[in-house]
């Protein structure tokens, strides 16, 4: 009896080291978040990765006139099907806005954001560490929720992002992306393009820095709309964990077209 119990201990021990040897050496979860541009990875066959804004304050200020938005738990779903393909879901559930007239009254509104539906496909496979992938996104959106959080009106997009891992430390992306994005005034569609370029640097294997700027073109048929906004984003990101992510960043404004500013935190958990 003493043997079989010695036995079945170290079969125990030898199952409990093997099972830290294999998260040990697990893929760490491939986030989206944070930066202007998207990564080319696919999320793994039976599992589901959720991607949220804990918080999402932009600034915009023009003619003595100021804009507020906090969004709040805006979230993408992902789930990795067959291999090369994921299922993608994305919602705001809260937004809240703040407009700060130029004659000075004010407006507040607090309203449910829109949705989104889509999948992403792997096209081309990085086979090593270091190297090229790429992959196609496919984006309805779906205008279930209530202006000025909501756009009112469904929409498509296009994204064809490509990352490349030069080194262990050193990752190139770039997003170009195709919109039929929705008018201005919340009826109809106009062409929205562009692309995203990003450089992500690991400061160990854990963190991350990521540098961004991104550059459209926005044929909205309201002038004062229409134009080339243009971006830059600095974000940090910490993996504690395989399947946890935490990030913090800021969009900053190149132009008039776009906000001034955006400052954003979320997490990544992968179940």
């Amino acid at each position: 009896m003493r043997g079989f119990m010695t036995v079945l201990a170290c079969g125990v021990a030898c199952i409990a080291a093997a099972a830290d040897a294999e998260d040990s050496n697990a893929d760490r979860l491939c986030s989206e978040r944070p930066g202007l541009t998207t990564s080319a990875c696919i999320t793994a066959p039976g599992r589901l990765q959720s991607e949220t804004a804990l918080t999402d304050w932009t600034l915009e200020r023009s003619d003595g006139a100021r804009v507020d938005t906090i969004l709040v738990g805006d979230t993408l779903i992902r789930y990795g099907v067959g291999g090369k393909t994921e299922l993608r879901l994305g919602w705001t559930p809260y937004g809240f806005e703040r407009d700060r007239h130029a004659d000075g009254s004010v407006e507040r509104n607090g309203r449910v954001g829109d949705a989104t539906v889509g999948v992403k496909t792997s096209i081309v496979e990085r086979t090593g560490d270091t190297g090229l992938a790429m992959s196609i996104i496919a984006t309805a959106l779906l205008p279930v929720g209530r202006r000025p959080i909501g756009v009112g009106d469904w929409g498509a997009a296009f994204q064809l992002p490509v990352t490349y891992r030069a080194s262990d430390k050193v990752s190139l992306q770039v997003t170009p992306l195709m919109a039929a994005a929705v008018d201005d005034d919340g009826r109809g569609r106009h062409a929205l393009y562009g692309s995203a370029l990003e450089i992500e640097y690991s400061l160990s294997e854990a963190v991350k820095a990521d540098v961004s700027a991104q550059m459209m073109r926005d044929d909205d048929p309201n002038p004062t709309v229409r134009g080339s906004p243009a971006l830059s984003s600095v974000a940090l990101s910490w993996q504690p964990s395989h399947n946890m992510q935490l990030d913090l960043g800021t969009n900053v404004g190149l132009n008039q077209a776009v906000p001034d500013i955006e400052v954003f935190a979320g997490v990544s958990h992968r179940f």
